[in-house]
């Protein structure tokens, strides 16, 4: 050990020995050989000094933070940090490893002792295999199954051992805004970090990112936290008081690209029916009704006769449920027999059921019961024309993600990416896909408006720098309509850099259409 650490672990002999050579600098000054001793100053009078009672509440308090500082520890210890990066295991060599240099970075938990871990999709990065650092510093190679599923940025990942620590999951439909709520992760590669705020608001919708392989998922009935996360919290736990997760941290809403006290997590209901279905059968698929839900108002709940369930808000002609019988303006009480009490209870019911399944729903149309059996369909199929971004920067470890300054976060291009070549095609930079019920129901996009809308815009990109948004419906591309993603994709290819495009876009707000036209070069 150095001289300086020796001095640093005792302030105090620094400090008395400065005294002393202190007094001895005043004495030899004052003092002088031969000289009459020199009265010193009286002593200041002494301050009488007010006790200060401790608060009656004082015990509350301290049990309170006791309870705060023991949930912390036992919940942490389920907590674990994730990286793509897979390198070395403990220090050995491992022929099974693959070396993701710069690889995504995040958190999981722990919710079966023989190693079955939840995390987000976007964590995991596409990557069959993972490096899982557990809370007391044992790591193991974990393998990864994924949802493959647009919407659902979810994963389970399996390591190889047994009597592990674990944490339940909530049902979050209990959850209240104004509950305690903490999180737990690794921001920023800073393992077992914990922060403690409060459920901000539930029922959120929004865009998560997509991470590496998907275009960006929409998400509604997402929790709202201002307990403090960052990049790198992805995948890790939002605990209440009782040590149960309600969600899964998943997003952050930023100027800086760093906290600003608005997370949003995926709901534990959600957590539970996915990560089942997958440890049960390795795969995830879900059925569909077809249709667009909503959380009923509470003068609604009065005029429809009901206590809770989902409002069909759209039901488009060509959906499962359409065509057996559902309309618009019904109020769906149960689906397989299990109650629905708002829209997050029915989209996690399709979670549970498969495509091609026949479910029983039951329903309320104008005070009158009603039920059909429905044969459920499959998901439409996603598509875009350009890498996705996520709209909303998702909580990976690392620099990757910021935010402009308008507020408008997307995910950053690598500084090390190659220039475009001027023989490729060029990009509009926007991430597209064919109107669905969820982009309808995300965008206020009105059930008659059929086609293709933009899901992100790329940071500096051609979009980005004429204005495009997320939500904008692209109506016609150099003269040609477009009625889907290839007529997007076949006009770009015809393009070179510097040619002029023309862009028609229509964009609803607040419940007003307007009409975009650009002509320019493209570069």
């Amino acid at each position: 050990m150095s001289n300086w650490t020796r001095i640093l672990e005792r302030p105090g002999a620094i400090i008395g020995a400065g005294a002393l050579i202190v007094a001895g600098v005043v004495i030899a000054q004052t003092i002088k050989p031969g000289s009459p001793l020199v009265a010193l100053p009286k002593p200041p009078v002494a301050v009488r000094t007010v006790a200060i009672e401790p608060p009656a509440n004082l015990s509350m308090l301290k049990e309170l933070d006791a309870t705060f500082a023991n949930l912390a520890e036992a919940a942490s210890k389920a907590v674990v940090h994730i990286t793509t990066n897979l390198g070395r295991l403990d220090g050995t060599a491992n022929d099974q490893n693959e070396a993701f240099a710069g690889g995504g970075e995040g958190s999981g938990f722990i919710i079966r002792e023989d190693g079955w871990i939840v995390t987000n999709d976007h964590v995991v990065g596409g990557k069959d295999k993972v490096r899982v650092v557990l809370a007391d510093g044992r790591e193991f190679l974990g393998r990864v199954t994924s949802t493959n599923d647009p919407q659902i940025d979810l994963a389970i990942i399996k390591i190889e051992t047994k009597g592990l620590p674990t944490l339940a999951i909530a049902d979050s439909n209990q959850v209240r805004v104004g509950q305690m709520a903490m999180a737990i992760g690794a921001p920023f590669s800073l393992e077992g970090t914990v922060t403690i705020g409060h459920i901000s608001a539930i029922g959120r919708s929004g865009m998560a990112g997509g991470g590496f392989r998907q275009s960006p998922r929409v998400y509604s009935g997402m929790i709202q936290t201002d307990a403090a996360i960052n990049p790198g919290n992805s995948g890790g736990p939002l605990i209440n008081m009782d040590g149960q997760v309600v969600g899964v941290n998943t997003s952050i809403q930023t100027t800086s690209g760093g906290n600003n006290g608005i997370g949003f997590a995926i709901p534990g209901n959600v957590v539970r029916a996915v990560s089942d279905k997958l440890i049960k059968d390795g795969k995830f698929s879900r059925g569909l009704l077809g249709i667009t839900p909503r959380d009923l108002k509470p003068f609604e709940r009065s005029e429809q006769g009901v206590a809770s369930g989902a409002l069909v808000e759209e039901v488009p002609e060509t959906s499962a449920a359409y065509k057996a019988g559902i309309r618009k303006g019904d109020v769906i009480t149960k689906i397989g027999g299990e109650p629905i009490t708002n829209e997050m209870d029915l989209r996690v019911s399709m979670y549970r059921h498969a495509p091609n399944d026949t479910v029983r729903v039951e329903y309320m149309r104008k005070k009158a019961p009603g039920g059909v059996d429905v044969k459920l369909t499959s998901p439409e199929t996603l598509a875009q024309n350009a890498p996705p971004q996520p709209m909303v920067p998702d909580l990976r470890g690392g620099q990757d993600w910021f935010s402009q300054p308008d507020g408008s976060p997307f995910s950053q291009p690598s500084p090390n990416a190659p220039s475009p070549r001027t023989n490729e095609p060029p990009r509009l930079g926007v991430g597209i896909q064919l109107i669905d019920a969820t982009m309808r129901q995300q965008f206020n996009i009105p059930s008659d408006v059929e086609g293709v809308v933009v899901t992100s815009v790329t940071a500096n990109s051609f979009a980005s720098r004429i204005g495009v948004q997320p939500g904008d419906v692209v109506s016609e591309v150099n003269g040609t309509q477009v009625r889907a993603v290839a007529d997007v994709s076949v006009a770009m290819s015809k393009m070179r850099r510097g040619d002029t495009i023309s862009l028609k876009l229509v964009r609803f707000s607040d419940g007003a259409r307007k009409d975009l036209s650009f002509t320019m070069p493209l570069n």
